[in-house]
């Protein structure tokens, strides 16, 4: 036999010593079950840090719900909460600004 003959040889044969790939389906409900562990995790890990977002997010946010109308007060409001207003510097305040316009004029 040659080489290639005994690495599938060896590789048959763990399979047969009741490893996990010996059967596919147990195979994916493990994976499945990892998965869905993880995932579980993660949605637990945000919903308790839900707060943890960064100054970004939180601007859109106060934008989104027209509770300010200039980016300056939406700065300072940041400020007010804890957030660095830092990130809202250039194209980001550019933005934010006609974010802000757009929410003002749909609520009137």
């Amino acid at each position: 036999m040659n080489r290639l003959d005994d690495e599938v040889m060896d590789a048959s044969d763990r399979e047969e010593n009741g490893s996990i790939l010996s059967d596919p389906t147990v195979a994916l409900l493990a994976a499945g079950a990892i998965g869905f562990a993880v995932g579980a995790v993660i949605w637990r890990y945000r919903k308790s840090n839900a707060s943890s977002y960064g100054s970004l997010e939180r601007a859109l946010d106060m934008a989104r719900s027209g509770a300010t109308d200039t980016v300056q007060k939406l700065r300072r409001r940041l400020h007010d909460e804890g957030y660095s207003p830092a990130q809202i510097e250039g194209a980001a305040k550019k933005h934010l600004g006609r974010f802000i316009d757009a929410v003002q004029r749909r609520a009137y």
